[in-house]
């Protein structure tokens, strides 16, 4: 593929993600595709990761298996052994997903922190009162 083909296709997915999140009420489409991606149905499966490499960069290179049940299964795959190690060293934050940073800074007391477009509260999310004091004014990242 051409470097202008590539930028074309680049432009198009954008436009086309764009039109659909800013159109589709996000919660709703959240709760959609998380029970969609939840049917066992190989031939869905399979259809749905080819329109998924339409608008991300799939890599399953490292995926331990290449066919799945589900879409639910795709993201959640099992890696070939030893393909990403933990860096060990505390000062470098490991993410347990293939994400992008989507917001990150600090949490003022309990105050509310952008997590998908939605505010909540320290409480809300951690639900455990001595996990909310232990980041009370602490640091978050939100992964999308």
């Amino acid at each position: 593929m051409t470097v202008r083909a590539a930028s074309v296709k680049t432009v198009l997915r954008e436009d086309i993600r764009f039109l659909l999140e800013s159109h589709i009420p996000r919660q709703l489409a959240n709760r959609f595709f998380g029970w969609f991606s939840q049917i066992e149905a190989p031939l869905v499966a399979r259809a749905s990761i080819a329109i998924w490499r339409l608008f991300a960069d799939l890599d399953l290179s490292e995926a331990r298996t290449q066919r799945f049940t589900s879409l639910h299964a795709c993201f959640t795959r099992e890696l070939k052994h030893g393909t990403r190690p933990v860096d060990r060293d505390p000062d470098i934050l490991t993410s347990p997903c293939d994400a992008i940073v989507g917001a990150c800074g600090r949490i003022d007391g309990n105050e509310l922190i952008q997590a998908k477009g939605f505010p909540y509260t320290l409480q809300e999310l951690l639900i455990d009162p001595q996990l909310v004091q232990l980041y009370r004014d602490g640091q978050y990242v939100t992964l999308g």
